[in-house]
């Protein structure tokens, strides 16, 4: 099959960015590992939220200087879906995309090995916390028009599959960004390395066993939407491979939603949510801006304002970002170097 093409800025520009103003920090290499983020130092956000009685049920909220409403991020840390790992590993992260002007809403949620954690209940966390926006404190910072779900590894499929199942309160997700996001469960629980075998475990069984837990897990959307899609892949993966991504932007391909793949040479898993990591390259492609001069590695975008005034939804920003239009948005994907 011959993958055509398109252009997309995703809602103005996906941008590999410096991690924060001042100093430029030292960078990584593309194979750094969980432990030198896990090693970071870490913000201390502005609220915790809990949205359920049980202990992993709660938002950290993270917000930008100022006083404007900012858009907002939801973010989703991986971690195999099991409750040794949770959102402290992608705090740094998370405080990162806050100096870049943006409003994190980060979610814990319980996982395996917590009680109730596990599908359907991660699932169910997931869309509680989500909703849990709605009455967030500091409101009149949050711009809910502009929003994104972004999540890597584990947590790339939750907010990929929180795309299509997002609170009926709430505006829709302009975006869902995947990084290195687990998203043909079947698939990933044939494998036999330390994350692939708690697939199982995640969905209380084998694909045969019970095929309703990966039909409703599965982060493929079943209905047309708004929210567009981008994936970002290490090549180098050795947790999720690549072709994860690959497939998944495939099928969103074929089902006529707007989807832009990116492959990063000589990346790893961890990398990824690392602001320091290398990506090296030109500083501008047709996906957006790379690298600006602070150095570093960070993930922004520029997410459309609400509707104007006249009623019209946007289309002519869709239409500069090369999201809009036809029933069959074309892929791209990209080796950068």
């Amino acid at each position: 099959m011959v993958l055509s093409t398109v252009r997309s800025a995703l809602w103005g520009a996906l941008c590999l960015a410096g991690a924060a103003a001042g100093a430029p920090a030292e960078r990584v290499p593309g194979s750094v590992g969980f432990s030198a983020v896990a090693a970071l130092p870490v913000p201390s956000p502005v609220a915790t939220v809990r949205y359920g009685p049980a202990a992993p049920q709660f938002a950290e909220l993270y917000l930008p200087a100022g006083s404007a409403p900012a858009p907002v991020l939801v973010l989703v840390h991986g971690g195999c879906w099991l409750n040794a790992y949770g959102l402290d590993h992608i705090r740094a992260l998370a405080g990162a995309l806050t100096a870049e002007g943006y409003a994190v809403w980060s979610l814990e949620y319980r996982r395996v090995g917590d009680d109730g954690g596990g599908w359907p209940g991660t699932g169910e966390d997931v869309q509680a916390a989500v909703a849990a926006l709605g009455n967030a404190p500091f409101a009149a910072r949050l711009d809910l028009q502009r929003s994104a779900v972004l999540g890597h590894s584990a947590g790339g499929h939750l907010a990929l599959w929180l795309a299509s199942h997002w609170p009926d309160a709430l505006p829709a997700p302009k975006l869902a960004l995947g990084l290195a996001p687990i998203t043909d469960l079947p698939a990933y629980a044939a494998g036999d390395n330390s994350c692939e075998v708690a697939t199982p475990q995640f969905l209380g069984g084998l694909p045969e066993a019970v095929p309703a837990a990966y039909a409703a897990a599965d982060p493929l959307p079943k209905a047309p939407g708004a929210t567009a899609f981008a994936l970002i892949h290490g090549a180098e993966d050795p947790i999720v491979a690549p072709s994860q991504s690959e497939a998944f932007a495939q099928a969103l391909g074929r089902a006529g939603r707007a989807v832009s793949l990116e492959i990063l040479p000589a990346h790893g898993h961890f990398a990824l949510i690392h602001p320091h990591s290398p990506c090296g390259g030109p500083p501008c492609r047709a996906s957006g801006c790379l690298y600006p001069a602070r150095g570093g590695a960070l993930f922004r975008w520029q997410l459309p304002g609400p509707a104007a005034e006249d009623g019209s939804d946007g289309g002519a920003a869709r239409a500069r970002a090369g999201l809009g239009g036809g029933p069959h948005p074309r892929l791209e994907r990209r080796g950068l170097v």
